[in-house]
């Protein structure tokens, strides 16, 4: 039990020799500690269901991602409670970053637990969102070239087997028939041809922006030539283009011979372009199903718990509170800490800390020849100094005299103590260490035996200018 507790006090950041002094705070320090092992829990739980269901990572393979995502997040969550101070009348700008930082996880960590409750419902939908796309595929396809083709080919096929399959006695249908759509094709082209040089013709007669002058002169005759022989082609393409059609269609034993005889030829033919365009078109359809397959992932249930949810308000009312729930549990750490009044253990941890901080100061000025910071004050006071010399035209010979024995330390009632405040609030324990070290050292300079004339002073002593 013991060995528990102090695993929990260790997730909340806490000290445990700043929580040894106050027993009292104990129980607060464990519940947060258990609200950040909460979190990561269900973040093992999220990950796992996020990688087995939507990127279909076998379990043996989730598993130890899961336990990694969820350590990076009791981390992550350890480190939020214990940089945010619950004093203060700026914790709340303080622990703002940390907030948001929190928000984000919980949206992350309970995203996946929400899909997987409702899985069900986002399994039927996901049904019929890849029917309707495979529908609107299809429709597609039947719009594009390739359908068209396609649909073109089997009429033709059709007609021939029945050609084929009458000894000629059906009739075949113009627009199957090989010959009679190439002669169509042909005789279009001539017709364009036809009624550019009659235009051409035209504006040589009557004038136009092309033609500088008009009348019937060299220039007109020659496009009239030009035009006369473009409609010979046409008029001899639609000749052939009747005699085609007679040939299709008349029952006479000549024709119906010629019908079959044409049907077995055009058959195989038509039969292999129907294969190869079938053919494109099923590696279309192909490539389109593995797409299909390929976006069923995270984006996808997602996408169906959202139509799911906005089809039905009872529906988006669960996805609405679950979300909420899981996003409040993920953020719980962070939300008790911001919720906790200072204690005991804030107090202690302050003096604690300011503890640390005399300590490595007064450990950091003891260091001799230290450049650049702190130094003992005492050092400068042992340096030799040469006193200041007197006044003009008075010499002064200098007699340093012995030192006065130290009195014994007596108890001086009106001296404070140590351990007391002075009237500033400030004990000896506050006092700088410079202050100290001067208090405690003993004058080591010279002091002069006589007195210049003139001077006021009645001691027998002279001081030094800087002593006045």
């Amino acid at each position: 039990m013991d060995r528990i507790k102090r695993f929990l006090v260790a997730l909340s950041g806490a000290r445990p020799e700043v929580l040894r002094r106050c027993p009292t705070e104990q129980g607060k320090f464990e519940g947060i500690g258990g609200a950040v092992l909460t979190t990561a829990v269900l973040a093992v739980i999220s990950m796992t269901f996020a990688l087995s269901t939507a990127l279909d990572v076998p379990l043996p393979l989730a598993i130890p991602a899961a336990l990694i995502w969820g350590t990076a997040i009791l981390g992550l969550d350890r480190w939020l409670v214990s940089t945010m101070r619950s004093d203060g009348g700026r914790k709340w700008g303080i622990a703002l970053p940390r907030i948001l930082m929190a928000v984000l996880i919980g949206f992350v960590v309970s995203t996946p637990l929400v899909l997987q409750i409702f899985d069900s419902e986002i399994e039927a939908r996901i049904v019929q969102i890849k029917q309707a796309r495979a529908n609107e595929f299809a429709r597609q396809q039947q719009q594009d070239t390739i359908g068209q083709d396609i649909t073109a080919l089997r009429k033709q096929v059709s007609n021939l087997n029945n050609v084929i399959s009458s000894d000629g006695d059906v009739a075949i249908d113009p627009a199957s028939d090989r010959k009679f759509k190439t002669l169509t094709k042909e005789r279009d082209e001539q017709q364009k041809l036809a009624d550019s040089k009659y235009a051409e013709w035209q504006c040589q007669l009557y004038g136009g922006p092309a033609c500088v002058k008009k009348g019937n002169g060299p220039l007109a005759r020659a496009s009239e030539t030009t035009y006369r022989k473009a409609q010979s082609g046409v008029d001899k393409l639609n000749r052939q283009l009747e005699n085609r059609k007679k040939q299709l269609s008349t029952t006479d034993a000549e024709n119906k011979e010629a019908r079959l005889a044409q049907a077995k030829a055009d058959l195989p033919k038509v039969q292999t372009e129907l294969d190869a365009a079938v053919a494109r078109q099923a590696d279309l359809q192909r490539l389109a199903d593995a797409q299909t397959r390929a976006n069923g992932g995270l984006l996808l249930r997602l996408q169906a718990l959202n139509e799911v949810s906005g089809q039905d308000f009872t529906m988006r009312a669960a996805h609405i509170l679950l979300f909420l729930l899981f996003l409040l549990i993920e953020c719980l750490p962070v939300v008790v800490k911001l919720m906790m009044r200072p204690g005991n253990y804030e107090r202690i941890l302050g003096m604690a800390a300011e503890q640390e901080f005399r300590e490595a100061k007064q450990s950091f000025a003891r260091r001799p020849g230290v450049t650049g910071g702190n130094f003992d004050i005492a050092e400068l006071w042992r340096r030799p100094e040469t006193a200041a010399p007197p006044g003009p035209g008075h010499t002064v010979p200098e007699t340093p005299l012995p030192e006065p024995p130290e009195p014994e330390p007596r108890p001086d009632p009106s001296r404070p103590d140590p351990s007391r405040p002075d009237p500033f609030g400030v004990t000896r324990d506050h006092r700088s260490l410079d202050d100290e070290s001067i208090r405690e050292m003993r004058d080591r300079r010279g002091l002069r035996a006589h007195v210049p004339d003139g001077s006021d002073r009645t001691s027998g002593f002279e001081l030094f200018p800087e002593d006045d």
